[in-house]
């Protein structure tokens, strides 16, 4: 019996003192705490503020590395890191770290001042899209897609395989069959409008993207896409056209508010006139009237 205490009291030893031993990580070396991962955490977002950029990437490394941060803790310091990269001139790294934020969420999005940042703004924007652009061709390419999202699929699929008439006939019958989003419309007309100017077939390419402008005016290539010579100044044309159309509209509906101002204006002074007169009429009428 006094042998069988022992051993519970030694086995209860061995594993409190377990319980105080270091975490690993998947190299096999002694891990951080949760409140350490905490801490490197904070310590990088405070570095970041402060613009020490290589120890904030030091902490976030290390707090990431660690597997114990929350899912949102994990995404923000990989944005962090990313934008460290950028800044630093490393751009696969940066493209590494946003590609990763979107494998574990894929709705993930930057806010609208960090999109529009001119270090990591169009790395992130390529990234999300050719994110989108995957999701889009898996969800096309599912069992439980329409036949206009499985033509759509194909259609990329001939695209990227460089089989172009082909491509060409299966995005038409997708855009014939109906989508069901208007995301999908618009890629279905990009890559048509890819498609003919590869072809060198330029009416039919700017025939595309004006669809695409018609239906979605304030539509942008990604910055992957935007610079390809084949379609680069066609594409840019087309863009101006529709701005310049846009600025256009703009500036009529703000004349028009101008001059339905100054009509309500008239309307409004000439009312207040007929009011006067009125009384100026109804006072003199009194007056008579006393005599």
């Amino acid at each position: 019996m006094q042998h069988m205490k022992f051993y519970a009291l030694l086995l209860a030893a061995l594993l409190a003192g377990c319980a105080q031993l270091p975490t690993q990580t998947d190299s096999g070396k002694p891990g951080i705490s949760a409140p350490e991962a905490q801490k490197h955490y904070q310590q990088g977002l405070t570095s970041y503020r402060e613009n020490r950029l290589e120890p904030a990437l030091a902490d976030f490394s290390a707090a990431v590395s660690s597997g114990l941060l929350s899912a949102n803790d994990v995404a923000n310091a990989r944005k962090h890191i990313a934008f460290i990269h950028c800044i630093s001139g490393r751009e696969l790294q940066c493209r590494e770290q946003f590609q990763s934020i979107l494998k574990a969420n894929p709705n993930f999005d930057l806010a609208q001042n960090e999109a529009s940042h001119p270090q990591w703004g169009p790395v992130w924007r390529s990234t999300k899209g050719a994110s989108e652009e995957q999701r889009a061709v898996s969800r096309a390419s599912s069992v439980l897609a329409t036949p206009a999202q499985q033509k759509l699929a194909e259609g990329i699929k001939e695209y990227e395989a460089g089989r172009y008439k082909e491509a060409l006939d299966a995005l038409q019958a997708a855009l014939k069959a109906g989508l069901p989003a208007q995301a999908d419309e618009l890629r279905a007309h990009k890559y048509a409008a890819f498609a003919y100017c590869l072809m060198q077939r330029s009416k039919q390419c700017r025939a595309e993207f004006g669809q695409l402008f018609a239906k979605e005016p304030a539509y942008e290539l990604l910055p992957s896409e935007t610079g390809h010579p084949a379609w680069a100044s066609i594409y840019r044309s087309e863009k101006a056209a529709v701005m310049k159309k846009m600025a256009a509209a703009k500036k009529a509906e703000e004349a028009k508010k101008t001059s339905d101002a100054k009509k309500a204006e008239a309307a409004k002074k000439a009312e207040e006139f007929q009011k006067a007169a009125e009384a100026k009429k109804a006072e003199a009428a009194m007056k008579a009237s006393n005599k």
